[in-house]
């Protein structure tokens, strides 16, 4: 099974264009050893983010790249930009396929929940059995679930457009197919829903 990892950068006010900027150099040096699969900058909702998805071949290779950020004083060149910095290692959901590369946006939605305690399995067959029926409606980036600390989920859903989401994401919902039943069940209420727009270097367009 790969390994993921869902990085978050928070940026000084109106600095995420400069921090993606640097980080792209970043991830095109040696320093760099995931495979890079998607970098955003976010636009309606919590600003100033750079959201980075990368894929590792293993857990020691993961290890090792993040012992080096979390204790660098300039962790991905871009230290001086930044005031904040999360780096999650992640597995998929049950039925979420590997990600693709390709242009699926502009308009990426990341939205993020945090789990209650004991709340990851059964939230994992709740939404396993859901995502399928809701894929066929649009296209699914993945859902991935923090292996390690608090139990957090991520989804990413691209929209050619905003009114494209809206009108999907109704039908979705008149249908009864989404949010999947007892969904919320086990998720704290500290939810956050954002709008990015994908990095002119970014895989995932």
């Amino acid at each position: 099974m790969s390994i993921y990892e869902f990085a978050t950068l928070q940026t000084k006010t109106s600095a995420a264009p400069m921090a993606a900027e640097v980080l792209e150099k970043y991830l095109h040096s040696p320093h760099n050893l995931g495979q890079l699969l998607g970098c955003w900058i976010s636009e309606i909702g919590a600003l100033n983010r750079v959201a980075l998805l990368r894929r590792y071949q293993d857990k020691l290779t993961h290890d090792t790249e993040r012992q080096i950020l979390l204790t660098s004083n300039d962790p991905f060149g871009c230290g001086s930009l930044l005031i904040g910095m999360t780096l999650d290692r992640c597995a998929p959901f049950p039925n979420v396929p590997e990600i693709d590369a390709g242009h699926f946006g502009p308009f990426y939605e990341i939205r993020t929940y945090e789990m209650e305690t004991g709340g990851l399995a059964p939230t994992l067959e709740t939404w396993a059995k859901a995502i399928p029926i809701r894929a066929e409606r649009s296209k699914l980036v993945t859902v991935l679930h923090t292996v390690e600390g608090a139990p957090k989920m991520v989804s990413v859903w691209p929209y050619p457009s905003i009114e494209d989401r809206q009108v999907t994401r109704k039908q979705a919902i008149n249908d009864g197919i989404w949010p999947p039943i007892d969904s919320f069940k086990h998720l704290k209420t500290e939810m956050l829903s954002t709008l990015y727009l994908p990095t002119s270097f970014s895989p995932l367009q």
